[in-house]
């Protein structure tokens, strides 16, 4: 989805985008930065396709500094509006990749929910290598990403026509084309960019997210991946070293 397609979504981010920081049916991401145990005097949080904000709006009082990037100047906006009581913010309008110099490698913990989905790999890369540059040496990522296994199952009992599955986990719904993974593809990722996870679990949502209610045939609601990992000391591009001490997760 290009600037001008995702701008038009500023007016009906919260019906037509899941924001999972919103729509999480569970204490997940509470847990998971609770977990990490970071001071609020002195910690700095970045988070990577912030959205309206709601991330920062949520867990804003566990961080001293903040940086929140996105591509859409009027989904930014909003963003602002919705975090005008937030101290020591600010606000990057830019693509992601674009954002690893303005922003430096800084981040305690570098956020980005449900943004790595776009059907070209080169920039998916692009993403998770900006993740681990603005993230510091034994700083932690938090990621969301859309679950293959999650989509599998909706297909499965919701008895309804569901969006076309591609090659790759690629997922067509309408003419948008969309990267989901499997749980098997995360570790090796995150190992690529010097990441070593800590916890690798399900984040749920509801079933009105994907258009339906509950299926009689459902045991539980639709998921995404949520990843907590630490950055090693070494290079982004390198190998990680092993933490010293693992936190759990998200």
């Amino acid at each position: 989805m290009n600037r001008a397609q995702w701008n038009k979504l500023a007016d009906e981010f919260e019906t037509q985008v899941c924001d999972i920081a919103r729509e999480g049916t569970d204490d997940q991401l509470k847990r998971l930065v609770g977990s990490v145990a970071l001071s609020p005097k002195d910690s700095v949080l970045v988070d990577l396709g912030c959205g309206l904000g709601t991330f920062i709006r949520k867990f804003h009082k566990s961080f001293d500094r903040i940086t929140g990037v996105e591509f859409a100047p009027r989904i930014i906006a909003r963003a602002k509006k919705n975090c005008a009581k937030v101290p020591r913010t600010r606000w990057l309008t830019m693509d992601i990749p674009q954002s690893a110099k303005a922003i430096g490698t800084v981040a305690d913990l570098t956020v980005c929910m449900n943004v790595i989905t776009s059907p070209k790999l080169a920039e998916r890369r692009a993403i998770w290598k900006t993740i681990a540059s603005v993230t510091k040496p034994d700083g932690y990522a938090l990621i969301v990403v859309p679950s293959l296994e999650s989509e599998h199952m909706v297909q499965q009992v919701s008895g309804e026509a569901r969006p076309v599955k591609l090659a790759g986990g690629l997922v067509q719904r309408d003419d948008a084309v969309q990267k989901h993974f499997e749980r098997r593809e995360l570790e090796p990722i995150l190992a690529r960019h010097g990441f070593v996870p800590v916890r690798i679990g399900r984040i749920h949502y509801s079933w009105a997210k994907e258009g339906m209610r509950k299926p009689r045939a459902a045991k539980g609601n639709p998921w995404d991946w949520v990843c907590l990992a630490r950055r090693g000391v070494s290079s982004p591009s390198g190998p990680a070293a092993r933490p010293s001490r693992a936190r759990p997760r998200k």
